[in-house]
């Protein structure tokens, strides 16, 4: 086959369309800019005679779709112009020149085309990943009628849709046509990197545009061969999600959010260091004993996080069962299961918040509205009553603020600092040093912060409770996060009343990525994190619950049988949140001081922290007790270079945020998303993006980070108007801080919301009624 070149836009549809056989080129006139000044009449004379329905006038500049810079959107197209009035051609005409601007070519040319009727769908397709350029079509597309909804941004009807290369099985016919086009203008144009605009009109595909995706900059990762490693993982989600002796529930689910949400605190694409240690301190084992200590069932020796190509997964059946109280027989255990994995996967959204929208995990007021629900799903009321029977018994065990659990968490976590100080101050090795800080942070660090978290999540629940049957106001509800006195508010307050080196002493081991070795702690990143600040000290604004209010709050505690009173369960609130924080704060010391030394071995070996975020955390454990006759430096090596190259394919990959079954992993809608509205408040303002935090004065600015993870604390000491994240749930650290502060913010926006979010210039926030407008 003669293979055409890319050109200007109207030449490159002018010269498709005579050979493609899968799709339809709209007819069209073009012309240069030099030309239409010398034969203006005979060109409006020749457009007339063309087309007898109305016409869009489009841009087709010499700098428009070259290899360089695509310019999309640059200049202007004019549509829907009455093919009757000459007039409104030539005005038409002269607005695309004139957005050329002053420096416009007279090559540059322009072209006209009638407007296609009755659309039914519309939209771009990328036959390549648009960042990495791995084999994925990505097609983004509107059902509303419109042509050009997709491109212009115009409106809040856009799915997106992942499709690898290699996958045959797709039912849509219209998906189907799509991928079909641009298998052949790849193979007309030689090109794998293309970027496609189109529309459906009673059921025809029209090509409107066709250019080349720039590779300029890019991490070029299309030579990688995926096909082999997402046969692997679809072969290993068919495993596990077949019955297991161990677990309840016909079928599994995979998350990247649900339980102990990875993506909000390692990221979607986590290198080896940052995964290994958050699989070793957390969720190997960890959250299951805690979840067992706690009176649920015992999940130990089920790893709760699976690493799918380098992408971390929670296994949702796992999670589920360990929310099911261990007093429950198996037959309700079994139905509840179930019952949680079909309502998952009849509303995935709410994968980010599964506690508070698909399961009972805790007793709280108003629950057994909910619960009793659960008749229409088959539990009889015996069933039920033993449910929550089961809840108020486990729930009562946790908030007693005399014996309850999270209290000897508390108890324990403050042993942590001690043992710290044992291991910095001892002759060990650094080998060794790191070995017993990693046990130690385990035991008495991260085990007691489950704990404690578990606590803090029923203290949520109460709280949005007292909301919900209307005992306090949204707004109270706000007031009593301003009143509570964590660490977080200290850190932002501290800075302004201690001195550079007390603070560092004090908030020094802290990073925004909590498990990222890159990423600086404040004690290095000083000048970065707090180099442009605003005073902004956060006064304490005094809430006291009426007296009326503990009446009522009392009257449901006997109402629900809760061994507790109204003081008792306003204190275990206060604690439990307030306790969260700080076990968090304690327990990353130690990890900042592990993440220390590792550096400090690995330079050893002349090792730089770029290279040691590629070490799995097993590897340098292996070496505490076992010796082989190797040079601990071709180890590390080793280890390094074989998890560098593995990351190209977790950079390459893309899977969707929710994976119900194996066929998921190769065709997939990118999550909608909707986000955690905080507070009631409404702002509007510019927009920073976390790569240029350091850049920018961010007093009075919305600022948008990927993850919800502690470590981007030193926000609130810059005095910012409003926070957006990518990853994150309504219970995540930075959704509690926002809430304590008044801080409108939007938590866990979903991929695709959050990249228009940092592409736009102001953005407003309307928290209370749950929306975010892009202003400019």
């Amino acid at each position: 086959m003669k293979h055409l070149s890319l050109s200007s836009k109207s030449n490159t549809l002018k010269n498709l369309s005579v050979i493609i056989s899968s799709a339809k080129i709209l007819p069209l006139v073009n012309f240069k800019i030099r030309d239409y000044k010398i034969n203006k009449e005979q060109i409006v004379n020749e457009i007339q005679e063309k087309f007898k329905e109305n016409i869009i006038v489009r841009s087709s500049s010499l700098n428009e779709d070259n290899i360089s810079s695509s310019n999309a959107g640059a200049y202007d197209s004019i549509r829907d112009v009455n093919i009757n009035i000459r007039e409104d051609i030539e005005y038409a005409i002269k607005r695309v020149i004139d957005s050329y601007g002053s420096d416009a070519n007279p090559e540059d040319g322009v072209f006209v085309q009638e407007m296609l009727k009755n659309v039914t769908m519309s939209g771009v397709i990328f036959s390549a990943d648009i960042d990495t350029l791995s084999s994925y079509y990505s097609i983004n597309y509107d059902e509303s009628g419109s042509s050009d909804s997709v491109t212009s941004g115009n409106t809040n009807n856009l799915k997106s849709l992942i499709v690898f290369k290699e996958y045959a099985n797709i039912k849509d016919i219209r998906i189907k046509k799509i991928i079909e086009a641009t298998k052949e203008c790849e193979s007309i144009f030689n090109n794998n990197f293309l970027d496609i605009e189109f529309a459906f009109s009673y059921n025809e595909l029209y090509l409107f545009q066709v250019r080349s995706i720039s590779t300029i900059n890019k991490d070029n990762l299309s030579s990688l061969d995926l096909s082999k490693s997402l046969y692997k993982l679809y072969k290993k989600i068919e495993k596990l999600n077949t019955k297991h002796p161990n677990l309840l529930g016909k079928k599994t689910i995979f998350g990247v959010m649900p339980d102990w949400n990875p993506a909000e605190i390692i990221g979607i694409r986590p290198k080896r260091l940052a995964l290994s240690l958050y699989k070793e301190l957390i969720t190997d084992e960890t959250w299951a004993y805690q979840r067992d200590n706690y009176g649920y069932r015992n999940l130990r020796s089920h790893p709760l996080l699976i690493s799918f190509l380098g992408v971390p997964f929670i296994d949702v059946r796992i999670s589920f069962n360990s929310f099911i109280p261990k007093v429950l027989d198996n037959t309700i255990s079994t139905k509840l299961v179930n019952y949680y994995l079909d309502e998952l996967s009849k509303n995935i959204y709410f994968h980010d918040k599964i506690e508070f929208e698909i399961i009972y995990s805790c007793y709280y007021f108003g629950i057994e509205k909910k619960i009793y629900k659960l008749q229409n799903s088959g539990f009889s009321l015996d069933e039920i009553e033993k449910i929550k029977t089961s809840l108020i018994n486990l729930t009562n065990n946790i908030i007693d603020n005399s014996n309850g659990l999270y209290k000897k968490d508390l108890e324990k976590i403050e042993k942590l600092e001690t043992k710290l100080l044992d291991i910095t101050s001892s002759n060990l090795s650094l080998i060794d040093k790191i070995y017993w800080l990693i046990k130690d942070v385990k035991r008495y660090g991260t085990l007691p912060f489950a704990g404690i978290a578990r606590a803090a999540f029923i203290a949520m629940q109460f709280l949005n409770s007292f909301v919900e049957v209307k005992i306090i106001t949204k707004k109270e509800y706000e007031l009593f996060f301003n009143n509570l006195n964590t660490i977080s508010k200290k850190l932002s307050n501290d800075f302004y009343l201690l001195s550079k080196k007390e603070f560092l002493d004090k908030y020094g081991h802290l990073r925004p990525g909590t498990y990222d070795i890159t990423s600086l702690r404040y004690d290095e990143g000083y000048d970065t994190y707090f180099g442009k600040t605003s005073s902004n000290i956060k006064t304490k604004i005094e809430f006291e619950f009426s007296d009326k209010q503990k009446k009522e709050i009392t009257d449901l505690i006997v109402e629900n049988s809760l061994n507790t009173d109204c003081e008792s369960l306003l204190l275990f609130i206060q604690k439990a949140i307030e306790g969260r924080e700080y076990a968090k704060f304690i327990f990353t010391k130690h990890l900042s001081q592990i993440m220390i030394y590792i550096e400090e071995f690995g330079n050893k070996f002349g090792l730089s922290r770029n290279e040691l975020a590629y070490l799995d955390i097993q590897t340098i454990l292996n070496m505490y007790s076992t010796l082989d006759n190797r040079d601990v430096v071709d180890i590390l090596n080793v280890d390094i270079k074989k998890n560098k190259e593995f990351y190209n394919y977790v950079k390459a990959v893309k899977l969707p945020n929710v994976i119900l079954n194996a066929d998921d992993i190769y065709m997939f809608n990118v999550d909608e998303g909707a986000g955690n509205f905080i507070t009631l408040k409404k702002i509007k303002s510019k927009v920073i993006y976390e790569r240029n935090i350091d850049s920018f004065d961010l007093s009075e600015k919305i600022v948008c980070i990927k993850s919800a993870d502690p470590g981007y604390d030193y926000l609130f000491s810059r005095n910012i108007a409003g926070l957006i994240t990518c990853y994150g749930g309504s219970n995540s650290h930075m959704a509690i801080r926002c809430a304590e502060l008044g801080i409108p913010a939007v938590i866990g926006c979903g991929e695709k919301l959050f990249k228009s979010y940092v592409e736009s210039n102001v953005l407003e926030i309307d928290a209370e009624n749950k929306q975010v407008r892009i202003l400019s």
